[in-house]
C-alpha cells in the first residue's frame, strides 16, 4: 500500500500555539510596514502572503524574529509592486507620529526630499526611523553586513539632508522680498 511521503516526512510543522503567539506579537508591525509601501487595495493580500510564507518556514527557521518577518514582507511587497507595475513615487508620511511643534513646512520639505531618494536609500531610512530596527536587524532584513548598512545609512542621511537643504534654499529664493520697490537698498 502506498503512503503519502510528504505527510509522513513533514514532522517539522510549527506548534500552532507558538505561531499564533508569533503572529499576534508581530501583526501590527508588519501591517504598518506593508501599509507604508503599497496601495491600500493590495494591503490585505500582501500581509496574508507574508504570514503564509512565515508559517511555512517557521519550524525550519533558525531564529524567527521580527527582522526575519520584515525580510519576508519585503519580498512580498516587491512582488506586489512588480505585479502592479509601479514603484512608489512619493513618500507617504501619514503614519508618522509628529509632535505639535513641528512646522508643517518642515514636514512637507522632508516629504519632498524623501521622495527624491532612491528606493534603496528610502527603504533603509524607513527601517531605521519608521520601523525602529537596530542596524543588526536591518542587516538581516536587507541581506547585508552591518558595516554595509552603516555606510549606506550615512550616505542616505547625506542625500536626504542635501535634498532638504536644496528645497529650503529654493523656497527662500522664491519668497518675495518685503522691500518697497521705490526704496533703494
Amino acid at each position: 500500500m502506498k503512503t503519502n511521503r510528504r505527510r509522513s516526512e513533514n514532522t517539522s510543522t510549527p506548534c500552532q500555539g507558538q505561531f499564533e503567539t508569533f503572529y499576534n506579537d508581530h501583526y501590527r508591525a508588519i501591517s504598518r510596514y506593508v501599509a507604508r509601501r503599497i496601495p491600500a487595495s493590495s494591503f490585505d493580500g500582501v500581509v496574508a502572503a507574508t504570514f503564509v510564507v512565515a508559517w511555512r518556514k517557521f519550524a525550519t527557521a533558525p531564529n524567527p524574529s521580527l527582522a526575519w518577518l520584515y525580510r519576508i514582507a519585503s519580498f512580498e511587497v516587491a512582488r506586489e509592486r512588480e505585479l502592479l507595475g509601479r514603484q512608489p513615487k512619493t513618500a507617504d508620511l501619514n503614519d508618522l507620529d509628529l509632535i505639535d511643534t513641528t512646522p508643517l513646512e518642515d514636514v512637507l520639505d522632508v516629504s519632498k526630499a524623501f521622495s527624491q531618494l532612491t528606493e534603496s536609500d528610502a527603504e533603509l531610512l524607513r527601517l531605521v526611523y519608521w520601523e525602529n530596527l537596530s542596524r543588526n536587524e536591518i542587516a538581516d532584513v536587507l541581506g547585508l553586513s552591518v558595516n554595509a548598512v552603516n555606510v549606506r545609512y550615512h550616505r542616505a542621511l547625506d542625500r536626504v539632508s542635501g535634498a532638504v537643504n536644496r528645497l529650503a534654499s529654493t523656497a527662500r529664493a522664491d519668497q518675495p522680498t518685503n522691500r518697497n520697490p521705490k526704496e533703494k537698498p
